[in-house]
């Protein structure tokens, strides 16, 4: 559809807008390219460009009604939609530049910032001047080792979880252990720690932030002289000996009474963890220090959870034992730690009875075990910042 201007030339849509835009009657929309940034002078500055674009709009239309044009095509509408588009943005830039900046938080004076553990770290590595990676959601795992004695008669027996201190992170993969009184080398079904301080260390620091804790298997050792007598034992007998893991939560080879008879919980597990506490400790004596120890006490063990993490921050005593105002510090290389060789212990202060009933493990009448080994892992989560692995050369 098309009509005439003043001239008696035919003209399309854009055509009569254009010259309608030349002659004042209509306002010509501002290019998205056209900069419309610069100080306003305050909010009515937005709500007149808004008028302005809504005139706009409607003065192409009353352009238009006055050529005769009462019916516009598709095409033609998309035109009038692409010029009151572009009315609109710049109302929107307009309105985006009214918009105030947020305002920085401020924390009081002495509020420790969110973070400043990390900060803390890179500073330092930073002004090492060494080239230095920082990885995130990372761990560390450890497991110990708690030995019960079973004490009673073939009848009527208890387990013994002893009074005492319980470690972990003292020893790293390679080095030599005992499980059940059989010695053997740590492998990283126990610990995934790399040989601090020896020749495999990355000079790393690791920020811990968080913990968990979990049940990491069982060993039962009966008298070897009374299992030797048991007809056809074949393969059984290194399991019977404190020599291999056991899961029995049947009863052949364990006390049912320490796996609840529907969940299946390990009650041993659960009774430490209602009886005992958890602590770090840093030790300077070890690494030719001035002979100090800090030990901190973390939490209680039935505060650890065995799936979700407990952040450190929240522990026992506040920011004020925190190694860094959010976490605390494990360094590979204790020798050039500031703080020492980090350990972590559960300290179980008094001793727990665990009741049991004696089994027949195939020797025809009951037999109580003489040690139930329970084994407990505690994983360290945090972000390590270590040394740059640089490129060895080739050929």
């Amino acid at each position: 559809m098309t009509t005439t201007n003043p001239d008696g030339r035919a003209q399309d849509i854009n055509q009569i807008l254009a010259y309608a835009d030349a002659n004042g009657e209509t306002a010509a929309p501002v290019d998205d390219d056209e900069d419309t940034a610069g100080p306003e002078d305050d909010d009515n500055d937005v709500a007149g460009a808004e008028l302005e674009a809504e005139d706009g709009d409607t003065g192409d239309i009353k352009a238009l009604k006055k050529r005769g044009r009462h019916m516009i095509t598709l095409e033609e509408a998309r035109a009038l939609q692409a010029r009151a588009r572009k009315r609109g943005a710049r109302v929107g830039k307009r309105r985006a530049q009214k918009q105030p900046s947020p305002p920085q938080v401020k924390l009081p004076p002495n509020m420790v910032p969110p973070g400043a553990g990390a900060r803390h770290f890179f500073e330092k590595w930073t002004r090492n001047g060494d080239p230095f990676v920082v990885r995130q959601d990372g761990h560390y795992y450890a497991v110990t080792e708690i030995v019960c004695p079973v004490e009673g008669t073939g009848t009527r027996a208890w387990a013994r979880l002893q009074k005492g201190e319980y470690r972990f992170f003292d020893r790293a993969v390679g080095d030599e252990t005992r499980l059940m009184g059989t010695t053997t080398q740590v492998t990283t079904n126990l610990t995934n720690l790399q040989r601090p301080s020896k020749n495999t260390y990355n000079d790393q620091d690791f920020l811990i932030r968080s913990i968990t804790m979990q049940e990491a298997g069982l060993r039962v050792r009966y008298d070897p002289a009374e299992v030797k007598q048991i007809a056809g034992i074949g393969t059984a007998e290194p399991v019977l000996t404190g020599q291999a893991w056991l899961w029995d939560d049947a009863g052949t080879f364990l006390p049912k009474e320490i796996f609840h008879d529907f969940s299946g919980d390990n009650l041993l597990y659960r009774a430490l963890r209602r009886s005992a506490v958890l602590y770090f400790s840093w030790d300077k004596r070890r690494v030719g220090g001035n002979g100090t120890m800090r030990r901190v006490l973390i939490d209680h063990l039935r505060n650890v959870p065995d799936t979700k993490v407990k952040m450190l921050s929240r522990t026992s005593g506040g920011s004020p034992v925190l190694t860094v105002p959010d976490g605390y510090i494990f360094s590979d290389n204790p020798e050039r730690s500031d703080d020492g060789a980090f350990s972590a212990h559960i300290d179980v202060e008094e001793d727990i009875v665990f009741p049991v009933k004696p089994i027949d493990i195939g020797a025809g009448s009951p037999s109580k075990p003489l040690e139930i080994g329970l084994y407990v892992q505690l994983s360290l989560n945090g972000m390590s910042f270590e040394h740059k692995r640089r490129a060895q050369p080739t050929g």
